[in-house]
């Protein structure tokens, strides 16, 4: 293994703030949910997903909401009716399929399912290895190969890390993960692989443009990290751990905010953001290999379906025109696949 590289990922449990990760994220939840319901009662499905600026959240609160979901069918147990049945699960299936698309949640229960999913959200950018023991821990302490797959479908942030896990544990024939094994198999994971940690400056820049983020927030005071990247480190020195964030912040005065360091204006809102990200055309938007999956796994591989779909919704008026369009023409899209969100996080850009 080499330990150098495994460094870059894993920092150690007592070098992070919890209880400054959450108290961070009830105050960035609070302002996200202030601005949104300032003049409305409820979020649905598709507005949380395109709900600014982190779009990772936006999915972990999804993927809570699946699991939520998941408890609620596994209560289905009854002595007269067979609900492992194929086709039973296939229904329930379509089921969860209608019901994505008719998410509603007011205030009081949106406010606790955003605060977590900002907790794992800055777990992942910051350190991901406590964020992968913190997703066991939330599994029951036990995660096989489908449960590590349905993850994967939410993690855009160090996707490639979550890939390399999955790799592994199929390549060792691996049943089930647990708090046995996972920590070994982290650690050769980080050592092999040859990506560098995802760079975190846009992150801080969008976190800190909501709620100013300080260092702080993530670490203890005694973490004892040093200013400097973890290439002046001794390699020689095992007990030597530093997280990924080092490699790119060069902190001079703890005191300073990652606001300060990234020279990022107060005046930058989440208005401001949005705007930066709208498009005047969603076929010009969409890359060549975007276009690719989508005609192939959402469009049967009909190109002129493709196009035709796109001009009508280069015509509508609304965000809300274009998902009632898309729900109707294709009902039975799985609106947790990974290439849906893709092709519907684009064309929430358009309005």
């Amino acid at each position: 293994m080499n330990p150098d590289k495994a460094r870059l990922y894993n920092c150690m449990e007592n070098r992070l703030n919890r209880e400054g990760i959450k108290k961070y994220s009830e105050r960035f939840t609070r302002t996200i949910a202030k601005a949104y319901f300032k003049d409305k009662q409820q979020i649905s499905g598709q507005e949380i997903l395109e709900l600014e600026p982190i779009r990772q959240i936006n999915l972990f609160v999804i993927k809570n909401l699946f699991k939520e979901w998941q408890k609620e069918t596994g209560k289905l147990k009854s002595q007269y009716f067979d609900y492992q049945n194929t086709e039973v699960n296939a229904a329930l299936k379509e089921f969860m399929n209608i019901l994505s698309r008719h998410i509603s949640i007011d205030k009081k229960d949106f406010i606790p399912l955003y605060q977590s999913a900002t907790e794992e959200t800055v777990l992942l950018i910051f350190s991901p290895y406590d964020f992968y023991t913190h997703i066991l821990k939330r599994n029951d302490d036990s995660m096989n190969m489908e449960d590590l797959k349905r993850v994967l479908k939410y993690v855009k942030v160090n996707r490639h890390l979550w890939q390399a896990l999955i790799e592994k544990v199929e390549e060792q024939n691996i049943v089930s993960i647990d708090q046995n094994n996972l920590p070994q198999l982290l650690d050769d994971v980080f050592a092999s692989i040859d990506d560098t940690p995802e760079d975190i400056e846009e992150y801080l820049r969008e976190f800190t443009a909501v709620v100013p983020l300080t260092e702080n927030d993530i670490y203890t005071e005694d973490s004892g990290i040093s200013p400097t990247s973890i290439e002046s480190e001794s390699v020689d020195d095992p007990t030597s751990v530093t997280d990924v964030d080092t490699v790119t912040w060069e902190v001079e005065n703890t005191s300073k905010t990652l606001h300060d360091e990234l020279a990022v204006k107060q005046s930058t809102t989440i208005a401001d953001i949005h705007a930066k990200q709208k498009i005047s055309n969603i076929n010009e938007n969409i890359t060549l290999n975007q276009r690719f999956m989508f005609i192939n796994t959402l469009f049967n591989g009909d190109d002129s379906l493709f196009s035709e779909v796109l001009n009508v919704l280069e015509q509508l008026l609304s965000y809300q025109e274009a998902i009632q369009y898309l729900g109707d023409e294709f009902p039975n899209w799985d609106m947790e696949a990974e290439e849906v969100q893709e092709f519907i996080e684009i064309i929430g850009k358009r309005y």
